[in-house]
Formats: C-alpha cells, structure tokens, sequence
C-alpha cells in the first residue's frame, strides 16, 4: 500500500506553532494524510496512537550546533537535560541520542540557512528533507541543494511540509510504499528507502511570519512583540 505521510509537524506545543494536535490531524484527514510526525521543537510530546483517523508518529525536531534535525519514531523521551547540558549538541551526539530512543535521525532542511555546507554534516544519518515546505524562504535552492546531498550520500530523500498551523498541512510529504498503516511497517520502509518526497506548495512567507509573531507573543515583553510585529510586516510585504 502506499501512505502519505507528512513527517516533520509542530503543534501549538512548539513556541511558534500555531494550531492543536487535533486541528493538525483534522487538517490531514481532509486532505488524505495518513500520517503525521510530530516534531515540536526540543521536546518530546506524547500522542495517541491515532487521532481522527491519522497515523501519529512520535518525534521531536532538535537544535543543534549542525542546524536541525528531527527524530522520528521515539519509543521513550530523550534525554534533554543531558544533551543540552553545555549548549546546543553537536550532530553526531544528537543522532546517537535519537537512536538510542528507537528513532531514525533525518537531517531537516539542511540548506536553509544558505550559510550551511555539506562540511557541516559529517555525522551519520537515517534520511534528508529534500522536500520541505519551508526550507526555500530564506535560500531558493535549498531543496535541490538537499537533494545532490542526499543522493551524495545515498540517504532516503523524506518530504514533510514542516507545519507550524493546520493549513500547511500537506504542502509537502512522502509516500511510503508500506505493507501496513503501522508504525513498525512505515519506519522499516522509510529506512529502507522506500519513500517518494513530494512538494505540493511552498508555505507563504506570511505563515512563517504569524509563527514567528506567536513566538515573540509567548515569550513576552514590549521589545520581542515589536520585533514579531515588526517581522510579521516584513512577511506580508513579501
């Protein structure tokens, strides 16, 4: 069978994620995603199994000195305390962290931060967005450049549209090619390779905006909400 999967989402657990864990998968039932990873930012959130008939896979999208990466199919919370006990992780460290926890480590929009180079990524890995929804706002090519990266280092290529709201579920994902709607099959496929990244559209300049301004909302104080404010302008303009 073949299963889309969006494999890299946040939920308003995130600083800047904007929407629920039920209004994500009420997203992707409407749009035929049958899976979602997800991903919140440097913490580990607890899923059911399944929520309005979508696939939950547990996740968590970490900072590191190598920019971020996302493990995907945790079977226990990492150790965070540990990991960012002297500032943010190297990428090695971080993989084995995720590997430790049962999960796949998948290098997340590696290019966009158009200052990365392939030097920055010698470390080992499960996969490579080499579609992400968001990865070409601040570097065009960030997705193709991902792609020779992949292909370089024979990694499976993972689609995933990096929702921070329910609308941007869907705009990228993967197909996995599976032999059954369960975590066990999906992760054996995607570590096999078995999956097609596919970009639907690119997120708008104005979400990312919005995700920024919640951020600077939740964490308070005049001087970070003009500068969401500030930001969500410039967004717009763009």
């Amino acid at each position: 069978m073949i299963l889309k999967a969006d494999l890299h989402t946040h939920t308003n657990a995130s600083p800047d994620g904007r929407s629920s864990l039920a209004a994500l998968c009420a997203a992707a039932q409407k749009k035929g995603i049958g899976a979602l990873a997800v991903c919140d930012h440097n913490r580990f959130t607890a899923v059911p199994e399944s929520l309005c008939g979508v696939l939950l896979i547990p996740g968590c999208e970490f900072s590191t000195q190598a920019g971020h990466i996302t493990g995907l199919f945790l079977e226990r919370q990492p150790d965070f305390e540990r990991l960012f006990a002297r500032g943010l992780p190297g990428g090695a460290e971080t993989v084995a962290e995720i590997r430790r926890c049962g999960g796949l480590a998948i290098l997340a929009h590696p290019f966009q931060n158009p200052r990365r180079s392939v030097n920055d990524f010698l470390f080992p890995l499960d996969g490579v967005e080499t579609r992400n929804a968001r990865a070409g706002l601040k570097n065009k090519p960030a997705n193709l450049q991902a792609e020779m990266f992949a292909q370089e280092k024979g990694l499976p290529s993972i689609g995933a549209s990096d929702a921070h709201a329910a609308q941007e579920i869907g705009n990228a994902y993967t197909e996995i090619e599976c032999s059954a709607p369960v975590l066990p099959a999906l992760r054996a496929a995607l570590a096999a390779g078995r999956g097609r990244p596919i970009l639907q559209k690119n997120t708008s300049h104005t979400s990312k905006g919005l995700s920024q301004f919640c951020a600077a909302r939740r964490a308070g104080g005049l001087k970070k909400f003009c500068r969401g404010f500030c930001y969500l302008g410039y967004c717009i303009l763009l």
